[in-house]
């Protein structure tokens, strides 16, 4: 006899086994992987540019208007790294690799687009290397998970693999959030060294 289980209890349940945002399993710290956003404040994080950045429901986010970028205080070569953001559906973000402290991140490092507008280097793809062809869900959140070794990327966008390329311009360097005039928030940002 099959005993029908209720949608809503299947739901409540598949809750109660994701973990929290913006914490560690034990298996997550046991594998080496750390925190980057404590969920309350931006410590260890450095603005750059006229954005204003503000730690606010458990998400670093950031009013639209200005231009600027926020910048890990430490700098990372190969890592794995996982997070995820929110936006509007044509809102124009990313998320900085191996940029330098100084300079224009997407120069110095690579840009990792937020942003279904570019037809040329749309989501998923590093802005003026490598064009991907992914589109991520509007105003819900989605997930990066971006694996850099060596000359090496392979980014995946809600577990699909959207991009798998090698490119040697960049091999250290901050992680960085993009405010381009668009309210964009980010979480759970993760990190392993490799």
């Amino acid at each position: 006899m099959r005993i029908a289980i209720p949608t809503l209890f299947v739901t409540a349940v598949a809750a109660l086994a994701q973990p929290a945002p913006n914490t560690l399993t034990k298996q997550e710290k046991a594998a080496g992987w750390i925190l980057l956003f404590d969920g309350k404040s931006l410590a260890g994080w450095h603005p750059e540019g006229a954005a204003e950045w503000m730690a606010e429901n458990g998400a670093i986010t950031t009013k639209p208007g200005p231009y600027g970028w926020l910048r890990s205080d430490g700098q990372f070569g190969d890592y794995q790294l996982k997070l995820e953001f929110r936006a509007c559906e044509n809102c124009n973000s990313g998320v900085f690799l191996r940029s330098a402290t100084t300079g224009e991140p997407h120069k110095t490092g690579y840009e990792l687009q937020i942003w279904t507008g570019n037809e040329k280097y749309p989501t998923g793809s590093l802005v003026n290397h490598a064009t991907a062809h992914a589109k991520f869900k509007g105003d819900v959140w989605n997930e990066y998970d971006v694996t850099l070794r060596g000359d090496h990327f392979v980014i995946k966008l809600n577990g699909e693999k959207v991009l798998d390329i090698h490119d040697s311009k960049s091999k250290s360097g901050h992680i960085g959030l993009q405010s381009n005039k668009d309210k964009i928030e980010f979480r759970n940002l993760k990190l392993r060294r490799l």
